[in-house]
């Protein structure tokens, strides 16, 4: 599916949903890392964090009046890209939280607009050109300024875990781009997010990893990663993947990290050296040369 050149304004649309979404997901690693902190497991996190999202898009569904049924190949298809993308996306960056620093899991997950823009020139066939390869060269590098290299060896296993993140995070918004032509943006996300916590339910109940002896703050964080990192954002990211494309939306989202130093800054009072704004202006730059595109 090819997507045909859109109006200016439609374009501009969808760039500010992707960044919009992008910052919502900037609160990913701090939430998780609270949750944990308070005693919730990573299963529990993750099991209620989409049960708690899937009853607002229900409700959304219900509210609009959405018609929520499906066909038998729609149906399969949201299910494969639920649970053989999406879950295993969440599982794999969520267990590498634990493994290595968050900002270093984030910097691994985007190598996935790479992989996404390919995928996307072969199956969506949108095109590869010039200013797609500056942007993702651009954001790319942004990201490596912004995060830094730590102190010390990384743990392989959480490197690997992101990697595998980022190949199943592009799997995931590529077939999810294929899909959005025939189902409505609400309902696809409805099912996407109650299949994603059936699942990850299951797998907890399986392992013994079910547990609701975590502490307030734990709750709270839990809440923003339902509400704030999964409704809002998985909201305007594919309304924005509507208007832009997979391999657009993907390099434009890699402002994430951006977003994580800016808020790490006036919430957490951490320092924001000079690097991470010659980093964040490289990511800018690469975003809006997407205008160009």
């Amino acid at each position: 599916m090819h997507q045909g050149k859109q109006p200016a304004g439609r374009q501009g649309l969808g760039m500010v949903l992707v960044l919009f979404s992008t910052i919502c997901l900037s609160a990913e690693a701090v939430a998780a890392k609270i949750a944990y902190q308070g005693g919730a497991t990573v299963l529990t996190t993750l099991t209620l964090r989409y049960v708690l999202a899937a009853a607002v898009f229900w409700l959304l569904v219900l509210a609009g009046g959405y018609d929520w049924r499906l066909s038998r190949r729609q149906l399969f298809i949201v299910s494969i890209l639920s649970v053989g993308a999406q879950t295993l996306t969440v599982l794999a960056l969520f267990e590498a939280f634990r493994y290595i620093p968050g900002a270093m899991a984030i910097l691994f997950l985007y190598f996935y607009p790479t992989v996404v823009t390919m995928l996307a020139f072969f199956f969506l066939k949108e095109p590869l050109t010039w200013p797609k390869g500056a942007a993702l060269l651009l954001t790319f590098l942004g990201c490596a300024v912004i995060l830094g290299q730590p102190v010390g060896a990384l743990n392989m296993k959480g490197v690997l875990l992101s990697l595998s993140a980022a190949l199943t995070n592009a799997v995931f918004l590529v077939g999810t781009t294929r899909l959005l032509s025939g189902i409505q943006t609400t309902v696809y996300n409805a099912y996407l997010t109650t299949i994603v916590a059936l699942t990850v339910g299951l797998l907890s109940l399986v392992r013994g990893q079910f547990s609701l002896a975590f502490n307030l703050q734990a709750l709270a964080a839990i809440g923003v990663l339902g509400i704030v990192c999964t409704v809002l954002a998985l909201a305007a990211l594919l309304r924005g993947v509507k208007e832009i494309g997979a391999s657009r939306a993907a390099i434009i989202s890699t402002f994430e990290p951006v977003a994580t130093a800016v808020l790490g800054f006036i919430i957490l009072g951490e320092g924001l050296t000079a690097w991470q704004a010659a980093g964040g202006a490289a990511v800018l730059a690469g975003v809006f040369l997407q205008r160009r595109d």
